[in-house]
């Protein structure tokens, strides 16, 4: 898909927004910009090594422009897991969330970088994931520049689609002119339940999602299966986990626990590896000021490794 069909997807997104009738009184808002903000320093162990470092920092500015469209920018400090900005540098500066957002009535339309809608745990924030860290088969929070619509029935249903360029967030290109697709749909069959699946398809690469969470006023469960296969080497890479959160006491303690599998090839017998996982959430105010610890043991599927890890974080979000 060239860019041709990119302008038509998006000249779509608009006409089925239908932006709001003149006769419609708009509820009160506000176009002063609200600055947000989250901090995540750590303790980690992982195998033989140790060490505290910031896992993220994260500031944003957002707001109405209507009362129909909102925007949000969002840049992200940290000092592991990416290259550094500049090279010299143990620390990298990125943009996450940079998108204008317009909805009417049921329909949602979002442009310009956002996370894509596929997997149900990289669509949650890592503010309030109950585990220090994703599981491998999502990784990270997923995201890449282009557009999404949305169409939702409150509690009951949500449908959505998006085209973007697929090379990831922070390109400023898409050199192959070829675009990824991604479609996602939820249904609540009952107050508490979530049932849904995912498809997302690249140029050389096709993946599927099956997810599935439960809550409760005490406690969370959620579950996802993704497979995905390379066409060009026929490799599947596949992953599953299950987890479960309970809140010991109500708003102050969370005890957490989850399982994990991940094959990164089905045409190498001995690379699978399993996680497990128990861990400890406890709020001072919410998710806006908490402390978090969990430790998960690997087994893998031949050699052992030594990839155990430990984590003590502390989250202040405002």
């Amino acid at each position: 898909m060239r860019s041709g069909h990119l302008v038509s997807f998006i000249a779509l997104a608009a006409a089925a927004l239908g932006m709001p009738a003149r006769a419609q009184t708009p509820a009160a808002f506000s176009t002063t910009p609200k600055l947000t903000g989250s901090l995540q320093p750590r303790f980690q162990s992982l195998g033989d090594s140790a060490s505290f470092f910031l896992r993220r920092a994260r500031f944003a500015v957002e707001g109405s422009i209507t009362p129909w469209a909102s925007y949000r920018a969002q840049v992200e400090m940290r000092t592991i897991g990416a290259a550094a900005t500049p090279a010299t540098s143990p620390l990298t500066l990125s943009a996450t969330d940079l998108w204008v957002r317009m909805t009417h009535q049921r329909w949602s339309g979002t442009v310009g970088q956002f996370r894509v809608p596929f997997s149900l745990e990289a669509l949650l924030s890592s503010i309030t994931l109950e585990t220090t860290e994703r599981s491998r088969i999502v990784n990270a929070a997923k995201r890449d520049i282009g557009a999404q619509l949305e169409w939702r029935i409150p509690d009951r249903l949500v449908l959505q689609g998006a085209v973007v360029n697929g090379e990831g967030p922070n390109r400023a290109a898409n050199p192959d002119n070829r675009m990824a697709y991604f479609a996602r749909a939820v249904v609540t069959p009952v107050k508490g339940l979530d049932l849904g699946g995912a498809f997302e398809g690249y140029n050389d690469s096709t993946s599927f999602d099956l997810q599935a969470m439960y809550r409760t006023a005490r406690g969370t469960a959620r579950t996802e299966y993704i497979r995905a296969r390379n066409r060009t080497t026929d490799v599947h890479t596949v992953g599953w986990y299950v987890l479960a959160s309970y809140g010991v006491v109500p708003r102050r303690v969370q005890l957490v626990g989850r399982v994990q599998q991940f094959d990164p090839s089905d045409q190498v017998a001995t690379d699978r590896s399993t996680g497990y996982l128990v861990g400890l959430q406890y709020f001072i105010r919410g998710d806006d000021f908490k402390v978090m610890a969990d430790y998960e043991v690997f087994r893998e599927q031949v050699v052992q490794l030594e990839n155990n890890r430990g984590v003590v974080q502390l989250q202040v979000r405002w």
